[in-house]
């Protein structure tokens, strides 16, 4: 017995075309589910180290002018740079501008715990991004969360990071009229005021704290003690 077989038709052939067409924008709208997922993601790290690093140059900053400070006036910057109260709001107000809180600062140092010329801030911005519910109840497009459930239970990629900021200040000398200290000569250039020193200390970020928490000694504490957490 001969069996024709049958040549698909036209609507066949069409009704293919739409099903592979289909599979395809499926395919593509997951694909570009992943990559806005995604892209969303490395924005908020993005956006949370930016706060993070102005934050922690912020508070540096207090300690690079009472630096600048000592060398205007002819005084090598050897202990208590760092004031915490002033940094800590510092640090929060830059922090703030960035769309971000400060979470965490404290100051260190190498020079037993007196210099406080490295300052450590951790920052937590309001963006989070929800994990997708089997259940579909939650739209893909609905990636983020305000501050007060960032931390909440199926939240992930909240933007929070870390930053480190050091003083460096120039080596330095004594520049004597007979016997008399007149000023100071840093990096080849004499101090000529509390602007040109500022112009002589660096500020920049590190990668490393300090080996020492910054704990000024002394009967007069200018500065408010640091927390006494450990360097990470």
């Amino acid at each position: 017995m001969f069996i024709r077989s049958r040549r698909p038709s036209n609507r066949d052939l069409g009704q293919a075309n739409l099903f592979m067409l289909v599979g395809l924008t499926v395919a593509l709208l997951a694909i570009m589910l992943l990559f806005v997922r995604l892209g969303s993601a490395n924005n908020f790290r993005s956006d949370a180290q930016t706060a993070a690093d102005a934050a922690a140059l912020a508070a540096a900053g207090v300690a690079r002018d009472n630096a600048a400070r000592s060398l205007a006036n002819a005084e090598p910057p050897y202990s208590r740079l760092y004031d915490a109260a002033k940094g800590r709001a510092a640090a929060e107000r830059y922090a703030e501008t960035n769309g971000a809180i400060l979470k965490n600062i404290r100051a260190s140092d190498d020079s037993q715990g007196n210099l406080g010329n490295i300052v450590r801030v951790e920052i937590q911005t309001s963006n989070c991004q929800r994990e997708l519910q089997e259940d579909r109840s939650r739209h893909w497009s609905n990636i983020t969360c305000g501050q007060e459930n960032a931390e909440e239970e199926g939240s992930t990629h909240t933007g929070n990071a870390a930053a480190i900021a050091e003083v460096v200040v120039p080596d330095c000398r004594y520049v004597l009229d007979g016997i008399d200290v007149v000023a100071l000569s840093c990096a080849g250039e004499r101090v000529e005021s509390f602007a040109h020193a500022q112009q002589l200390i660096d500020v920049r970020l590190t990668d490393s704290e300090g080996q020492y928490i910054y704990k000024p000694t002394g009967d007069d504490l200018a500065f408010a003690p640091p927390q006494r957490e450990t360097p990470s």
